[in-house]
């Protein structure tokens, strides 16, 4: 499960604001016939080909998605359903949700190319913060575009829809390298959330001082920044500089040693302690990859 963060106004990124409120039961009082004729309506939605049919390749995914929506019923009134080539989408407006579906397929495509293949993702689009928060819970959706728990992908509609086009696919991106990468061990944040913004931005065309908004402000402006590589509370207390630090962190290992040895990384860190895989993977201890990180970021954020 991973989250993401606030930008400013105008820059095309990964996260939005939002409102914070507290997440209440939105199906509650729904009436029973309405709910159960949506559940359904959805269910038949997501029924798979006739049995003469060729196997279907989202059959797991269909099977969580009519889960998903049989787990909250009342959420889903008025909800369509899109298929992408390794996802399938349900909720509501039906123009976001095949977008959301198109833009699936393209990040699939850039995650598949950089981490291999995985088994796709249910993206779930509620109406609002309040249904998000139940769907991700015990995950935290406050002040996201998007969230990726269990395998499935939360959308935050009302941020998600502040995002630019690019920034919407980077989002997308983002979650589904979260879907992807998912393993019985935590990774340290930086490489979890720096890894995922690495394959978001990757295609974007963004320059670094543009990705690096905020950090880039607080080098220029001699605030403490690029002290250590980014911990949970770094990305509870200043979200956005410190996603941009896990991001630089792990584009740096790409621009040095390859693309190949920081997905080698990523794989190494979800089997072992993250000094032990750096050793490995980079020959580098933690201290001299932070050093050579400081370095390489205040390098890229002066020129950029």
């Amino acid at each position: 499960m991973t989250v993401t963060s606030g930008v400013p106004a105008g820059v095309p990124g990964v996260r939005a604001a939002a409102g914070r409120r507290r997440p209440a039961d939105p199906s509650r009082g729904a009436r029973p016939r309405r709910v159960a004729a949506v559940a359904v309506a959805l269910a038949a939605l997501l029924a798979g080909p006739a049995a003469a049919a060729p196997p279907d390749p989202l059959l797991a995914l269909r099977l969580d998605a009519r889960a998903a929506v049989r787990e909250h019923p009342g959420m889903w009134t008025g909800a369509s359903v899109a298929r992408g080539a390794r996802a399938v989408v349900v909720g509501s407006p039906r123009p976001l949700v095949a977008e959301i579906a198109a833009l699936a397929d393209r990040a699939d495509r850039t995650v598949t190319r950089i981490w291999g293949g995985y088994g796709g993702a249910v993206v779930l689009v509620p109406r609002g913060e309040e249904q998000a928060a139940v769907l991700a819970a015990p995950a935290k959706v406050d002040g996201l575009a998007a969230v990726a728990t269990g395998g499935r992908v939360i959308v935050q509609p009302a941020a998600f829809a502040r995002l630019s086009a690019t920034g919407r696919l980077v989002v997308v991106t983002h979650e589904l390298t979260h879907v992807a990468t998912a393993g019985p061990r935590a990774v340290p944040m930086w490489l979890l959330e720096g890894f995922a913004d690495y394959v978001g931005y990757l295609d974007s065309g963004l320059p670094v001082r543009t990705v690096a908004a905020e950090l880039a402000a607080d080098v220029a402006a001699g605030r403490p920044a690029l002290r250590e590589l980014p911990g949970p509370g770094d990305f509870a207390a200043r979200p956005a500089q410190a996603y941009e630090e896990a991001w630089l962190a792990c584009r740096y290992i790409a621009d040095r040693f390859g693309e190949r040895r920081l997905v080698a990384l990523y794989r190494a860190a979800r089997r072992e302690e993250i000094g032990a895989a750096l050793r490995e993977v980079l020959g580098l201890t933690p201290g001299r990859l932070t050093l050579e990180w400081r370095a390489y970021a205040r390098g890229q954020l002066a020129r950029s």
